[in-house]
């Protein structure tokens, strides 16, 4: 007997479920029975992702968790990148009877940005029984760039002339803000008369010159950070061109033989030369024989002068495949001597120093026809040891500063000094300064220390600065000796030294007359006004002299200056010619230094000749001028034109700068 159960639909809930099977034909026995288990392959019912991060940055380590429940047998977790199986990172798998976990870990790199990635459990006794959980990555990362020649472009064919661009290839996430060409590490700006064009992503190079030639990157960057991308070499040919643009000179003596060589750069660098001899008179090319290449871009000629007609111009083209040179290099061969000697060396303390130095400085001498240096040497004066050789500060002057801490031990107190020049001929005769006197360390550290001085004497210096003090000493003793005889001149002008009425301002402003003095005779007053002296001699009347009209000494004349009279003899010459020097045309009359007195406005329209002097040589001192009999006023100044405006005058005694000295004092009337 067969019997068969059918049980139609297994859902999982029917997992484990026993059915039990009894067979008998007696009662006697006992049924016989059989048990079954009914076992299920069951699908995963669900897969997770437990952590979905939104942003991953490159280069960062993550780690994803996927979690499957519900597959019977367990369920085997894969992942995948879009369609394809991620096998970065060493996942990691947990399971019991029903849950499975993967673990993975793993750095997203830009790669990886935009695409999807995947968690997939399948029951592998079951097909088609897969699930899955997925995750956008969203990867920032600093842009990626790369940079090549135009794609129309042949690299080994640009030449001079040619339009060249280049393209920048970027990635980046966020988007790139700025993006920076360079030329050999040098940042290219646009320049459109230059033919220099800057766009999104390329760069356009309009009739390139060999200057354009080089390594040329792309730089880019964004949020996170920036990128540069690899170098492309632009090579662009030309034809040869001078390695220096300057004429070079070359000195050469009668039958000298001299080594003149041509460098030129071009590209291709197989380049063959020509070579021009040019003086005032003629001009040929040089014979290929006479010279020769020493290289590619190198030629060489020996030139021998043998008379002053072979002093002239040579000058050499280059030519390569591209072309000829355009401008030639030029050489210019002169006659050349050794340079002459330094001359006029001087020493002296170096200035805005913090520590002691010494300056020398020389006067160049002739340079010998050609570029000269110069150069000092510096020896201990007692064993002749070299401690210093140094080239001029400034290439054009012998200037050179010396460093006194780093140049002498304590014990060598004296320098020998030695410099010259030195041209492409030779070194110049050498100027010598011997036994330069320097202090020692311990007074060097002692002065700087507590005195802040620079720390050392040189001879001629301390020669100078006696010579300074001695002449400070003179002027001094000069000033004191004049001082003294200017106060004697006053304190007797005060004392009434001469007659009755005395030449003063305040006299004659207040119209009053001092009192009746004994009279000095043949006076002299000296004045003295930057470089040069004045001396006023004058003579005094007696108080007799100075009385008025029938000799009483009561009645004086007041001491002003009255118009002369016609019947003076001194009055029938040609009018005073007024000083120029100190008599210039002045408008002002409002500043009391230039505001004249009456009394000398008086005299001055008075119309007196002055006495003729013989002419002083030029930078000598005015003449010392005799007095005379009469009451008599003499002055030692240039002449100016008798129209120039009166000038300011002082009469306190004595006379400053722009202040007349008078030659005549008229009429009886003064007492001066």
């Amino acid at each position: 007997m067969i019997n068969r159960l059918e049980v139609p639909s297994v859902r999982r809930q029917h997992l484990n479920t026993t059915y039990k099977c009894q067979a008998s034909n007696t009662k006697l026995m006992l049924p016989q029975e059989k048990t079954v288990r009914l076992e299920l392959y069951l699908k995963p019912q669900m897969v997770t992702l437990l952590e979905k991060p939104r942003l991953f940055v490159a280069n960062t380590e993550y780690t994803l968790t996927c979690v499957a429940v519900g597959s019977r047998p367990q369920a085997n977790i894969t992942w995948w990148r879009g369609n394809h199986r991620f096998r970065r990172g060493n996942p990691q798998v947990v399971a019991n009877e029903t849950t499975v976990t993967s673990t993975v870990t793993f750095s997203p790199v830009p790669e990886d940005h935009g695409h999807i990635l995947k968690c997939h459990a399948d029951n592998p006794k079951i097909p088609n029984s897969g699930i899955e959980d997925s995750l956008p990555l969203e990867v920032v990362y600093p842009p990626l760039v790369s940079l090549q020649l135009g794609s129309t472009l042949n690299p080994d064919d640009i030449k001079e002339g040619d339009d060249v661009y280049f393209e920048c290839n970027i990635e980046a996430n966020p988007k790139e803000k700025k993006i920076t060409w360079l030329h050999n590490g040098v940042v290219v700006t646009q320049n459109m008369s230059s033919g220099v064009i800057l766009s999104t992503q390329s760069l356009v190079l309009q009739g390139v010159t060999r200057h354009n030639a080089g390594s040329y990157t792309c730089l880019a960057a964004n949020d996170r950070g920036e990128t540069t991308s690899q170098p492309v070499h632009l090579r662009v040919q030309y034809s040869p061109v001078c390695r220096n643009d300057d004429v070079i000179i070359v000195g050469a003596s009668l039958n000298e033989v001299q080594r003149v060589r041509c460098h030129v750069t071009a590209d291709p660098a197989d380049v063959t030369f020509i070579w021009q001899f040019n003086n005032s008179g003629e001009s040929f090319k040089v014979d290929p024989s006479r010279f020769g290449t020493g290289n590619a871009s190198m030629s060489e000629i020996k030139y021998r002068p043998e008379t002053e007609r072979d002093y002239g111009t040579l000058t050499c083209w280059g030519k390569n495949a591209i072309g000829r040179q355009a401008e030639p290099c030029v050489f210019q061969i002169v006659s050349a001597v050794r340079p002459g000697t330094l001359r006029n060396c001087t020493l002296h303390a170096a200035t805005n120093q913090s520590s002691d130095a010494l300056d020398v400085e020389c006067v160049a001498g002739y340079d010998g026809g050609l570029p000269q240096t110069f150069h000092l040497e510096a020896y201990e004066s007692r064993t002749m040891r070299l401690r210093l050789n140094v080239t001029s500060v400034h290439p054009d002057v012998p200037f050179f500063r010396l460093e006194l801490a780093d140049l002498l031990p304590a014990h060598t107190p004296t320098l020998h000094i030695v410099l010259y020049a030195v041209n492409q001929k030779g070194r110049s005769e050498v100027t010598v300064l011997e036994d330069i006197a320097l202090k020692d360390a311990e007074k060097r550290t002692e002065s700087a220390s507590g005195e802040g001085g620079v720390g050392w004497s040189v001879v001629p210096l301390a020669a100078l600065l006696t010579g300074a003090v001695l002449t400070l000493g003179v002027a001094v003793l000069l000033v004191a000796v004049l001082a003294v005889r200017r106060r004697r001149g006053l304190s007797h002008a005060a004392a009434g030294a001469h007659c009755a009425h005395q030449l003063d301002v305040d006299a004659v402003k207040q119209n009053k007359v001092p009192p009746s003095q004994p009279s000095r005779h043949n006076s002299m007053l000296e004045i003295n006004h930057g470089e040069h002296r004045y001396v006023v001699s004058y003579t005094l009347k007696s108080a007799a002299e100075c009385g008025g009209v029938g000799g009483q000494a009561g009645e004086r004349q007041p001491d002003i200056l009255n118009p002369p009279r016609a019947t003076d003899p001194l009055l029938t010459e040609s009018p005073l010619q007024r000083p120029e020097v100190l008599m210039p045309a002045r408008e002002d009359s409002t500043d009391p230094m230039h505001r004249h007195s009456a009394v000398l406005t008086t005299f001055m329209s008075s119309g007196l000749k002055s006495p003729e002097y013989p002419p002083s040589p030029p930078g000598s001192p005015p003449p010392l001028l005799p007095s005379r009999s009469r009451p008599v006023a003499t002055s030692v100044a240039d002449k100016a034109p008798s129209s120039a405006p009166s000038t300011a005058y002082t009469l306190n005694g004595s006379l400053r700068k722009e202040h007349i000295i008078s030659d005549t004092i008229p009429g009886p009337e003064s007492c001066v």
